[in-house]
């Protein structure tokens, strides 16, 4: 049964997902831009680097939630690690 739970929440999580990729992806085309947008399941901050390597990324942009102290070291920082270990430049956005 956790497994079936396991799967279905993943899924629901993807479609999720893939929703907010299709309406950013609107948005973006009302300002002539264009965007390229992938969902990706793993480890955040290792995926985007992943990707980033991979794909020939010249820049990195990510939001924060701007967590300090005891929460950040609690919860760990994607943003961060991210920073620390892509190898283009990363901008950071709270």
């Amino acid at each position: 049964m956790l497994t079936s739970q396991t799967g279905s929440t993943r899924q629901c999580r993807e479609s999720e997902a893939e929703e907010i990729l299709t309406d950013v992806k609107k948005v973006a085309e009302q300002q002539d831009a264009n965007l390229d947008a992938e969902t990706i399941v793993g480890s955040s901050a290792r995926a985007i680097v992943q990707y980033a390597e991979e794909h020939d990324i010249d820049h990195i942009v990510l939001g924060s939630h701007g967590r300090t102290g005891t929460s950040r070291v609690l919860l760990g920082s994607v943003a961060e690690t991210v920073a620390r270990r892509a190898p283009v430049p990363v901008t950071i956005v709270r």
